[in-house]
């Protein structure tokens, strides 16, 4: 089992003055005390307009900061809204940052499925998988050839050109999706892709998308798969908060779970979700449960060091790779995200080293 954080930048008001640029400041130091804490992975998503939810639209930016500051952990974009970039942007976006971090990015990509932020971009959400299919087609060529011989597509004409920088992990960095539907855990597969889900859904639920995922990587042929080398991880990230005091930990880890599955007042919260129903719908699902149901489930991964590798464990008996902590979600203070890492860290993780 290997271990990652994630986090979105989230920022609940009331605010100050400071409290945007203190959150930025806030991630990069959760980074640089996860490295030394033993985690192996660090993620940060992009997201666009998502005010309180999600402040950072420009993941390269943060993880190239991260990267001067650490040494070991993999930085991983969780993902990148293909279709809504030029396909040479995101490879060289891509390649600048496994330059910066000696060999150490992580390449997530996505087609963006809420139309509050495609749409905002000028985009059509009903094009975003054919699109992505061809950005992705374009950006491998990009990232593993000298001189990129230029791609026709329904959505992209590409010329022939140098791009650069080129990137250390060749032929490309790994390469992850998001998913949430049993078709994307599969169509993952097939592409050749690792595959992230979320812990909204119990273990028992999400067994059997890990194992439509195994089938498709097994199944994958030139028909199917879009990477060059295949990355067989399955991971899922989960809200989380872990305290020496195991019911306050449960209740911080419920309370960040019920914020950031849509029981908030943030203005933009009732167009999240738009492919899994709704907001409501997610949101009824964690609302349906008390706090010891969704510690129980394995939903929230909260309570002391030991509750919490009770719940990792049942993560990994489905056959999850890598288990990620969203620490800092909901009004979880940064002193509380900091003082997670340090006990994952030193209970945690050795547990499940090897």
């Amino acid at each position: 089992m290997k271990f990652g954080l994630m986090t979105q930048i989230q920022l609940p008001k009331p605010w100050t003055a400071t409290s945007e640029r203190e959150a930025f400041w806030n991630s990069i130091e959760q980074a640089v005390a996860g490295e030394q804490a033993g985690f192996e992975y660090f993620w940060i998503t992009e997201q666009h307009f998502f005010i309180e939810i999600g402040h950072c639209p420009t993941p390269e930016m943060v993880l190239a900061a991260i990267s001067q500051r650490t040494t070991r952990m993999r930085l991983g974009f969780g993902v990148i809204l293909v279709p809504l970039h030029n396909p040479f942007f995101v490879a060289e976006r891509v390649a600048t940052l496994d330059v910066l971090s000696n060999g150490r990015c992580e390449f997530g990509a996505g087609r963006g499925t809420s139309p509050y932020v495609v749409e905002g971009l000028g985009f059509d959400p009903a094009k975003g998988r054919d699109m992505g299919r061809e950005a992705m087609e374009a950006i491998l060529r990009m990232l593993e050839s000298d001189l990129f011989p230029g791609y026709e597509g329904e959505h992209y004409r590409l010329p022939p050109r140098h791009v650069v920088p080129r990137p250390i992990q060749r032929p490309h960095p790994p390469l992850w999706v998001a998913a949430s539907a049993l078709d994307s855990w599969r169509y993952a597969g097939l592409q050749g892709f690792g595959c992230i889900g979320v812990t909204r859904n119990t273990p028992d639920e999400t067994a059997p998308f890990v194992r439509a995922f195994r089938e498709g990587l097994r199944n994958a042929d030139a028909s199917s798969l879009v990477a060059r080398v295949k990355n067989d991880q399955a991971g899922v990230f989960a809200i989380s908060c872990v305290d020496e005091d195991d019911r306050r930990g449960r209740a911080l880890a419920c309370a960040a779970a019920r914020w950031y599955y849509g029981d908030n007042d943030a203005e933009v919260n009732r167009v999240r979700f738009a492919t899994d129903g709704g907001v409501n719908r997610v949101n009824d699902k964690i609302a349906s449960r008390s706090d010891d149901q969704l510690i129980e489930d394995a939903m929230a991964i909260g309570g002391n060091p030991d509750t919490v590798c009770r719940q990792v464990e049942r993560w990994a008996e489905i056959g999850i790779d890598q288990f990620i902590f969203f620490l800092q979600a909901g009004r979880t203070t940064h002193e509380q995200v900091m003082r997670s890492i340090e006990l994952i860290g030193r209970h945690v993780i050795p547990r499940f080293a090897g």
